[in-house]
């Protein structure tokens, strides 16, 4: 088990210091996202508010298994961003989030930390009008 936890926390680290020089971050599975998102509105709701720390460990638990982490976890910073800034207030019904908007984060292109937040926003409006 310890092995397994430091070969994620590797992984970890790769794909953020590859993030850090502007790498591709892959695209994820909606579901990871859904999942990842659940677990942080929970633990923000046992903080008394406050974003608790999502340990390896809870978001392996709570992904599918396979799942690319690093990828999930950096996709779901953002997302969290765009709800923190009220982007999001036409797709969000208290903390839950309309199913196009973890569609949109999963796979939107994404280059390192940059996340394009309009191009985000555009591309969420033309899925939710078709």
């Amino acid at each position: 088990m310890a092995e397994e936890q430091q070969d994620r926390l590797e992984a970890f680290r790769a794909l953020i210091r590859a993030a850090e020089e502007g790498a591709a971050i892959p695209a994820v599975e909606e579901d990871d996202l859904r999942r990842l998102h659940q677990l942080s509105v929970d633990m923000t709701k046992r903080y008394s508010g406050k974003d608790g720390v999502v340990s390896l460990d809870s978001m392996s638990r709570a992904c599918s298994p396979g799942a690319n982490l690093p990828a999930v976890w950096l996709r779901h910073t953002q997302l969290r961003s765009l709800v923190r800034q009220g982007l999001l207030a036409e797709w969000q019904h208290g903390t839950t989030l309309d199913e196009a908007v973890f569609r949109v984060a999963a796979t939107l292109p994404m280059n390192g930390t940059d996340f394009d937040q309009e191009a985000f926003v555009r591309r969420l409006r033309q899925e939710t009008a078709a």
